[in-house]
């Protein structure tokens, strides 16, 4: 397998555990915001780990000369860190700062999922002879 099939094969799998990611982040922020339990450790580890991978995604993307995608991530992932901290079960999700910065934040990594696959599936770049 060369380089780049390798690294068509690593933007494929990348961009289906941001998806899952994703998915398991949303389910953590709503827990938090929508349930009274006194303790949300586990929605907070899950939010920790998204939040690590997603970091990890970003600094690849850095790292494969996509630059601008990874420094745009590596800033909102920095941003969800921040806001994680002041969200709790009585964030009212459209009135919260914090809310809308993790909700957009997010977005985003949906967003970057389909740029991911858009950079697996791309037709092989030509190189002169």
């Amino acid at each position: 397998m060369g380089d780049e099939s390798r690294l068509r094969v690593g933007f494929l799998r990348d961009a289906a555990l941001t998806l899952v990611a994703v998915a398991v982040a949303w389910l953590a922020l709503d827990d938090i915001t929508t349930n009274a339990a006194g303790s949300f450790l586990p929605e907070r580890v899950a939010l920790l780990g998204c939040g690590s991978w997603f970091a990890v995604v970003a600094w690849r993307l850095v790292r494969h000369g996509h630059r601008i995608l990874g420094v745009s991530s590596l800033l909102l992932v920095a941003m969800g860190a921040l806001g994680q901290m002041a969200l709790g079960p009585d964030t009212v999700p459209s009135m919260r700062l914090e809310y809308l910065a993790m909700a957009g934040g997010l977005a985003w990594f949906v967003v970057l999922t389909a740029i991911l696959t858009a950079l697996a599936v791309r037709p092989a770049r030509r190189h002169a002879a």
